[in-house]
């Protein structure tokens, strides 16, 4: 299981078949969660954190003015990630698909998280102690995902 791979040329998608069905399913589903009403989704408190937890307008006005390109941004990245996932695109990623990556991969992370329940150090501990049907597969998700993100990093690192 290599995601990614360093080639002459660049850095290359090597997931298999399954990883990429399974990254595609996730991806159309953080943009099933961006195109909806964010204002009822807790994930969204994840995705657009609050500037200034003190200040209640500086608060509103952060993210009337910031909220709408973040949004635009996110969603960006996830269809980025969607096209090489599904063979739109092929080859090498450019800078630019390396940093649509990582940030898509941390949304996805950041959705999983909140579903999960995991806010700090010892909630992510908690959550790995679950045993449940429900949270064992979710969190094996949520650590494949960073498993996926580490390796992209390394990659693109590695010269």
């Amino acid at each position: 299981m290599i995601p990614f791979v360093r080639r002459a040329d660049g850095v290359h998608l090597a997931m298999s078949s399954g990883e990429r069905g399974v990254l595609t399913s996730l991806t159309e589903q953080l943009q099933q969660v961006l195109a909806g009403d964010l204002s009822a989704d807790p994930v969204a408190a994840r995705m657009f954190p609050d500037a200034y937890p003190g200040d209640a307008t500086a608060s509103a006005e952060f993210g009337r003015l910031t909220r709408s390109d973040l949004l635009t941004q996110k969603t960006t990245n996830a269809s980025v990630v969607h096209d090489w996932l599904t063979g739109v695109r092929d080859g090498a990623l450019a800078p630019t698909d390396e940093q649509a990556w990582l940030r898509c991969l941390t949304d996805l992370r950041l959705t999983i998280a909140e579903r999960l329940g995991i806010t700090d150090a010892a909630s992510e501990e908690a959550s790995a102690a679950d045993r449940s049907d429900r949270a064992v597969g979710l969190r094996d998700v949520y650590d494949w995902i960073g498993y996926v993100q580490e390796h992209l990093v390394d990659t693109i690192s590695t010269s």
